[in-house]
């Protein structure tokens, strides 16, 4: 016989986990995929976890089913407040950029790096996907944290780099800009805007200038003291091929007459 009490109760308990899960990424502001985290897509799998199991087993009370949501929305949002927070916990949680090009040269991080190692025709691909199909047109490739890729093509303009958020040194732009804390550290006093800590955002454009905006949201403009590092830790270069380490087409190629003599 059809239960009709457990079918609303169902569709009640349904409704309610959708509306507070609308509600939480109303409150956190993330309407969007691209500002999803990490931490928020698990936390996606985990509510759907429980809302599935939860709504068809009507021995769990109402009141339970509530607290266990309640509880994941603290959770997430405790950790992304973390995250946001303090630089070493976000680059644990969400990885770290690195340099693939630079000078339009490959990387030694990339060609010999335990941790950051691509795949070449995944990186090819890529490429091809942004409408890329020479090499020999790039100047610069990052990988960010998130995933995506930077380039530039030769030619074109530099990078920008955040090197302060939230009053919190981000450790990983200012290792691809080439600089250290104790250089940042006196530009910014320097430029007489305060601590470091009450700092809003500190950015470095390719014309060696730094843009800051302290917590009032007042925004100070100046040269650095020092023009910038041309150092490039690289060991590939495109042009002059025979003297020249593989690039990455015969990297690709070489891994694919690989594959085929182990199929063998």
């Amino acid at each position: 016989m059809f239960d009709f009490h457990g079918f609303e109760m169902t569709i009640f308990k349904l409704l309610i986990g959708i509306i507070l899960i609308v509600l939480h990424l109303r409150l956190t502001g993330k309407q969007q995929t691209v500002q999803m985290t990490p931490i928020d897509f698990i936390g996606n799998f985990i509510l759907g976890g429980i809302i599935g199991g939860v709504i068809y087993n009507h021995a769990i009370s109402f009141t339970e089913y509530i607290s266990a949501l309640l509880v994941t929305f603290a959770i997430i949002s405790g950790l992304n407040f973390l995250t946001s927070k303090f630089m070493p916990t976000r680059s644990l949680v969400m990885g770290r950029a690195y340099t693939i090009i630079e000078g339009g040269r490959f990387t030694k991080e990339v060609l010999t790096g335990p941790d950051n190692k691509i795949d070449p025709v995944e990186f090819l691909a890529e490429l091809r996907g942004m409408g890329i199909f020479s090499l020999h047109d790039l100047q610069l490739v990052q990988r960010e944290a998130n995933g995506s890729l930077t380039v530039r093509r030769k030619g074109e303009g530099g990078v920008n780099y955040v090197l302060v958020s939230n009053g919190q040194i981000v450790a990983d732009n200012l290792n691809l800009a080439h600089r250290d804390e104790d250089w940042l550290r006196h530009e910014i006093s320097q430029a007489g805007v305060g601590e470091l800590e009450n700092i809003f955002i500190v950015e470095l454009t390719p014309d060696n200038r730094l843009n800051i905006v302290d917590e009032s949201g007042n925004t100070t403009a100046m040269n650095i003291s020092d023009p910038a590092v041309n150092v490039v830790t690289t060991v590939t270069e495109f042009q002059n091929p025979d003297s020249q380490a593989p690039t990455l087409e015969e990297f690709a190629a070489d891994n694919t007459d690989t594959g085929t003599e182990t199929s063998k």
